[in-house]
């Protein structure tokens, strides 16, 4: 059965969708299979992965298959050997309306996706940087959660107010989830602040695991603009290293 990850910080800008991706690849790459569900209005993740393909799936997204309007598996879109997606669409803000108003709406998600979990190793949702109905879905739907955050003052912000959602879904919906970690993003050593910042974040919360850094990278931001995998762009620079590691971190705290 799957291992599902929600990447989530109710902080916008903090590499969700890019960490999400190449996370994916890495992980793809070792020979796991690897379901991506965006869930997402934005459809960030689902516009770098396909292009302008996403406007043909307003009848299989995300969205459709929680309004239960069609099957997970007709929303499956195959990217490589083990790498899939649900993707997401223009037409999911519309869909939160009637997911808010449904019947046991906080595990449209979850009940969406049970039944190709077998299939996979790992699920690794992309989140809104907003706390509404899909991200509680996202939340309720997963084993662990992976917080991305920049090394500054609403960064951490932003990670403080996850753990306060994740006690709240721990105690209504989904007792079972856990922290999977900390990844810091961005990471830049040009100036004093990131590496002060990083210090008080170990000092503060001792008990949150604290995973690979991955480094700002131009080669990363390029690979993003370009739509590709910083492994397709870059392979051999640092950052391609970095996310490679965090996958076998993953892979060795998840799986033992």
């Amino acid at each position: 059965m799957a291992r599902v990850i929600s990447i989530a910080n109710q902080k916008g800008g903090v590499g969700k969708t890019t960490l999400t991706l190449n996370l994916g690849f890495a992980l793809a790459q070792m020979g796991k299979k690897v379901l991506l569900v965006d869930i997402d209005p934005q459809f960030n993740l689902t516009f770098g992965l396909i292009g302008m393909e996403v406007l043909n799936y307003a009848e299989n997204n995300v969205g459709t298959i929680m309004t239960r309007e069609s099957s997970v598996e007709d929303a499956v879109v195959e990217v490589e050997e083990n790498l899939h997606l649900i993707p997401s669409h223009l037409n999911l803000s519309a869909k939160e309306i009637e997911i808010i108003n449904a019947y046991n709406r906080e595990r449209r998600l979850e009940k969406a996706i049970t039944p190709i979990l077998p299939d996979y190793d790992y699920v690794l949702i992309d989140n809104p940087p907003s706390m509404g109905i899909f991200l509680v879905n996202s939340l309720t739907a997963s084993d662990y959660v992976l917080i991305p955050l920049e090394l500054s003052y609403f960064g951490v912000i932003g990670m403080q107010l996850m753990f306060n959602l994740m006690r709240m879904i721990r105690s209504e919906t989904n007792e079972h989830l856990s922290l999977l970690g900390l990844v810091p993003n961005k990471f830049t050593r040009q100036t004093k602040v990131p590496s002060l910042r990083l210090k008080e974040l170990k000092e503060t919360y001792p008990d949150a695991p604290l995973l690979t850094i991955i480094p700002k990278s131009i080669a990363l931001e390029k690979a993003q603009s370009k739509g590709v995998s910083i492994f397709e762009f870059d392979g051999d620079g640092r950052a391609a290293k970095a996310f490679t590691k965090l996958a076998r971190e993953v892979v060795s705290v998840v799986e033992g």
